[in-house]
């Protein structure tokens, strides 16, 4: 199974950059099989953001196996063994949650099967991207993923990583696999404020690279 992700240039910010070297090495450690792609940004955090669930899919079809996405400023505290586990034959995406169910679901990392339903569900993801792109100044990919999670329930089967799985920036122990990124750019910060985010938990969703 391949460990994907992409990073922009162009830019003026090098935060992803920088999050994409400390990546490589980070994977290179723990011996992780990391498709890690540079691509020129589409103008702006949003458009950049939504652009992921092309991304995945084409991974999915260039690899032609399973593939699981995480964010550029991923660390991995230890090696992500979950990532192989035979229990994941049995379903076709997986999510880490802060509590063991949909609610409280993260958009990294985020695991495919290699089968048609993945594959459905991504178009979907892809064309409801789309339109939101045309229709809305707001919203990123992980607010239209949250509600296809929810309206797929009945006929795509989840898996669930656990909640010690995948935590906040600065709350990782020992049984951490991994601590997730939480960007300071410049234009996540203006459409975060444009979806009435603000004060404390602005900062919380804005923390930068560690």
């Amino acid at each position: 199974m391949k460990v994907i992700s992409f990073y922009t240039v162009g830019d003026d910010n090098d935060y992803y950059e920088k999050c994409a070297e400390r990546l490589r090495k980070n994977c290179s450690d723990l011996k992780i099989d990391l498709d890690l792609v540079e691509k020129k940004s589409l103008g702006s955090y949003r458009v950049n953001c939504l652009s992921k669930p092309q991304f995945i899919l084409d991974k999915l079809q260039e690899h032609n196996q399973p593939v699981t996405w995480i964010d550029v400023d991923t660390i991995f505290r230890q090696y992500p063994a979950d990532f192989y586990n035979e229990n994941l034959k049995n379903v076709d995406i997986a999510f880490s949650s802060s509590i063991p169910n949909l609610a409280g679901m993260k958009a990294s990392p985020l695991y495919f099967a290699n089968n048609e339903i993945s594959k459905s569900f991504l178009g979907e993801w892809i064309h409801i991207a789309s339109e939101v792109l045309k229709q809305m100044d707001v919203n990123f990919d992980h607010e239209i993923l949250f509600g296809m999670f929810e309206r797929h329930k009945e006929d795509c089967m989840y898996g669930v990583f656990p909640p010690t799985y995948c935590v906040w920036p600065g709350h990782s122990n020992e049984h951490t696999v991994i601590e997730m990124g939480l960007s300071d750019v410049p234009d996540k910060v203006e459409v975060l404020k444009k979806m009435g985010i603000d004060g404390d938990l602005l900062n919380a969703q804005t923390t930068g690279i560690l």
